[in-house]
């Protein structure tokens, strides 16, 4: 991504105001709400009658714990086996399903226990643990098979979602980019877009202050569908995900289709740092990109890959995260069992969701290129900083400082570091093309003198070639220790002080 100079007024922390274009698309179907349809359907005893359909190809051996026959029923397009929250519960479960009068064979549904919300929050009703969602495609037809390891899962049933059709589905690309003030994001297919029926979310949006990991995910669902049915498949997890696990939204924060297109999951803005419930745990100072699709054994596909890549590039350049370090992230328990609450865990600020949990996500084939995708960010990043900070804001009158300034470059860039007054004229300016920039401001005028009381600005800005870095801001106020309070109570304060060593 070569990204262009973005001017942020930050105080310690980076924050990032963005001004929207309108969103270019080709020629298509008007998007429009689509209301999804789940259908709950209760799971117990074993079904003697239909034991002998077990004998087909890639059933499990022995005998069942639950069972149910073949059964007619109104269509659907994904599905997944929920019940009642329970920690010592493992299953193994099963389905077929019948499609244009055939019966597929027997396929795994995929566990789902890493993906949730942290701590019972972001919550839109009684919670239910559950297999991951799986496309299956239009079907009419379900039978499931559950074999249970360890517990007693209560209230089983199984979920039949049908994410409805919408005009906007024969979306032959994804729209043009969007430009973000001078800094431009992937193309991403909106939730408006895709179809989201925003009646069904619950709750208001959570924020992260900033994000340190991205956590690459994969849906665990069916890699056999067409570029028409994708948007559908967003549809149906985001049903799932609310209607049948109780969650108030989607848990995932972008999604990327076998066609290399970006789908907008949790709402709350695709350019603010939303919690979602994907990472359980670790969903704070996060973010999760999630491949639509199995990748346990079949790879990607390299337009998958590239749009991965320049999602995860754009969300951690905003945050000046560097993408082949680490961070460390403390657990919130709950979700996962691999780190309990508390736990301050080490992560790859490119990381699989198998590094937080205890599962196999985001399957053996892209956790294997996690390294590729990580040098991927790197390159679509270009020029950038990574990990400014100032040492102090806030600063008395008189005061010699220093303010100063720290952080690393990616790759070689050529750095100015500026300190300005309110008005914008420039008090002190370094340029370098050190790796590391550590620049220093004594908050004194050009001619030596100290700054009166006010707003100062330090600025770090880079490029490379035709690449320019999102540049750094930081305020930093001069005050008397006398003036504190609101800002009109503090203006008024510097006004007297002004006046009291004016010459009488």
């Amino acid at each position: 991504m070569r990204r262009r100079a973005f001017l942020g007024l930050v105080l310690a922390a980076p924050t990032v105001a963005w001004v929207g274009l309108p969103t270019l698309t080709s020629a298509m179907g008007r998007p429009r709400p689509v209301p999804p349809s789940v259908r709950r359907l209760p799971l117990s005893g074993v079904d003697r009658t239909a034991v002998s359909s077990l004998r087909v190809k890639g059933s499990l051996p022995g005998s069942p714990s639950l069972l149910m026959a073949q059964r007619g029923t109104e269509d659907f397009s994904l599905l997944g086996v929920t019940w009642l929250p329970d920690p010592l519960v493992q299953v193994v479960a099963q389905v077929r399903t019948r499609t244009g009068g055939r019966w597929t064979d027997w396929t795994p549904l995929d566990p789902q226990g890493e993906h949730r919300p942290d701590g019972g929050v972001d919550v839109a009703g009684a919670l239910r643990d559950g297999t991951a969602p799986r496309w299956v495609g239009p079907s009419d037809g379900v039978q499931v098979r559950l074999d249970v390891l360890a517990g007693r899962p209560r209230d089983v049933s199984v979920e039949l979602v049908d994410p409805g059709t919408s005009p906007a589905d024969d979306r032959r690309a994804g729209p043009r980019a969007v430009a973000f003030a001078d800094a431009v994001r992937p193309d991403i297919i909106t939730r408006e877009q895709w179809g989201a029926d925003e009646s069904i979310r619950r709750g208001t949006p959570s924020y992260n202050t900033t994000v340190k990991v991205g956590f690459v995910h994969h849906t665990a669902s069916s890699n056999d569908y067409t570029p028409e049915q994708a948007a559908a498949m967003v549809r149906g997890i985001y049903a799932y995900h609310v209607k049948s696990n109780g969650w108030s939204d989607i848990g995932y924060n972008y999604l990327v289709d076998r066609y290399g297109r970006a789908y907008e999951g949790r709402a709350g803005g695709l350019d603010r740092y939303v919690v979602g419930a994907h990472t359980g745990g670790f969903n704070a100072s996060s973010f999760a990109v999630s491949l639509l699709g199995d990748f346990t054994t079949l790879p990607p596909s390299e337009d998958t890959l590239a749009m991965t890549a320049k999602l995860l590039a754009w969300k951690l350049g905003s945050a000046f995260r560097d993408p082949r370090a680490t961070a460390v992230l403390t657990s919130a328990g709950g979700g996962t069992s691999k780190y309990p609450a508390g736990t301050k865990a080490t992560f790859d600020v490119v990381s699989g969701h198998r590094d937080a949990g205890n599962t196999s996500c985001p399957g053996n084939t892209t956790y294997a290129r996690l390294p590729d995708i990580r040098d991927r960010v790197v390159a679509e990043l270009g020029a950038a900083f990574a990990d400014p900070s100032v040492n102090q804001t806030d600063f008395p009158l008189a005061s010699t400082g220093p303010v100063t300034v720290t952080a690393r470059t990616l790759g070689p860039v050529t750095w100015t570091a500026t300190a300005l007054d309110a008005r914008g004229t420039e008090l002190r300016v370094v340029t370098s093309t050190e790796p590391a920039v550590d620049f220093s401001w004594d908050l004194t005028t050009t001619d030596g003198r100290p700054v009166p009381p006010g707003n100062y600005v330090v600025r770090l800005t880079g490029v490379n070639g035709d690449s320019r870095a999102l540049a750094y801001s930081a305020r930093v106020v001069v005050d008397s220790p006398l003036c504190r309070g609101t800002p009109l109570q503090r203006a008024l304060c510097r006004a007297q002080l002004r006046a009291a060593r004016r010459p009488r």
